[in-house]
């Protein structure tokens, strides 16, 4: 894969001063009108994949374009509602469990700054949510694509974190500003998760979509990319699920996680509600695991303000004599 090259850290030390989003975002670009068109045009069914990948799959037939472009305006809306000040949303001072934990493995598997895998976590799920993508899959992507290396580019002309082929898909980038935004973290993943959701939508299959991805789509196999794709997002999976210390150690030992998916082909979908589960069942442990530390507590406390017994009222111990506290 590509070298390693922290470009967020020589982004940080050129700009000390400048708020995040100047790091990570064009100039002048209003992110969620870049948004809101990416996932409109995706909706509406516009796309400017190669006929080589795209042209023989059929799209399902109950996706008429009139229910496409309903979708695509109401995600837009609900878009513009969550951003009235135009801009991507900066992660926020606190993140849940998963995401903490997600950022966390990123950080020490990949050496990006934990602020920055914070704030890539964060921009998965909300981009995740926007698609109906799990924000695991786009991150895994991500991963195997660049290593999270946003100024990545290959011999091929693919270019970002998620290594988008920029001169094939020129046109979902105009609302970023043009093609240099590709190379900007927050756009890259929103044009290349995009292109991911619609292959998903038209293939049938996450293991077709990604090899079509991967620009495989008329050869035998795809080199084990969706099984590399699989096998990080197993590891994130873990990390999810509260446990970064032991995803970590799986990735150095190169080794995937339980929920490794042999069956690669039969996966159909990966959406958000993938999110939401792991997510859900992480909350729902750490909310029992607080209802049982206060009810401790309480015990404790009722402990300290019960009276001690009185001598005379104490048991005889075996030999007969009354005991002493």
């Amino acid at each position: 894969m590509k070298k390693k090259v922290n470009a967020f850290s020589s982004a940080i030390n050129s700009q000390k001063k400048a708020p995040v989003l100047e790091r990570f975002w064009p100039t002048g670009v209003l992110a969620s009108f870049g948004v809101a068109a990416a996932i409109g045009l995706h909706f509406a069914g516009y796309t400017t994949e190669p006929v080589k990948t795209e042209a023989a799959v059929e799209a399902p037939a109950d996706q008429s374009a009139e229910a496409a472009d309903a979708g695509a305006d109401a995600l837009i809306a609900q878009w513009e509602e969550a951003h009235p000040n135009g801009v991507p949303a900066e992660k926020e001072d606190a993140l849940s469990v998963s995401e903490k934990e997600v950022a966390t493995y990123i950080s020490r598997s990949y050496r990006v700054p934990m602020a920055e895998a914070e704030q890539l976590t964060t921009w998965a799920v909300e981009i995740g949510a926007g698609f109906d993508v799990d924000p695991l899959l786009i991150l895994a992507v991500a991963a195997v694509e660049s290593s999270f290396n946003p100024k990545a580019k290959s011999r091929a002309g693919a270019e970002g974190l998620m290594q988008v082929m920029t001169r094939v898909h020129a046109e979902k980038f105009h609302a970023f500003g043009g093609s240099k935004a590709a190379l900007e973290p927050y756009p890259s993943l929103v044009v290349g998760t995009s292109i991911l959701s619609r292959l998903i939508t038209r293939t049938g299959s996450v293991q077709k979509a990604l090899k079509f991805y991967f620009g495989a789509a008329n050869q035998p196999s795809d080199g084990g990319y969706s099984e590399r794709v699989f096998k990080e997002r197993s590891r994130m999976l873990v990390a999810a699920g509260g446990d970064s210390d032991h995803a970590v150690q799986l990735s150095r030992r190169k080794r995937t996680g339980p929920e490794f998916v042999r069956n690669r082909a039969g996966v159909k979908q990966l959406g958000f509600e993938e999110w939401t589960e792991v997510t859900g069942v992480v909350e729902t442990k750490l909310a029992q695991k607080e209802g049982k530390v206060r009810q401790l507590q309480a015990s404790s406390a009722a402990g300290e303000k019960r009276p001690a017994a009185p001598m005379e009222n104490l048991p005889p111990d075996e030999s007969g004599k009354t005991r002493v506290n």
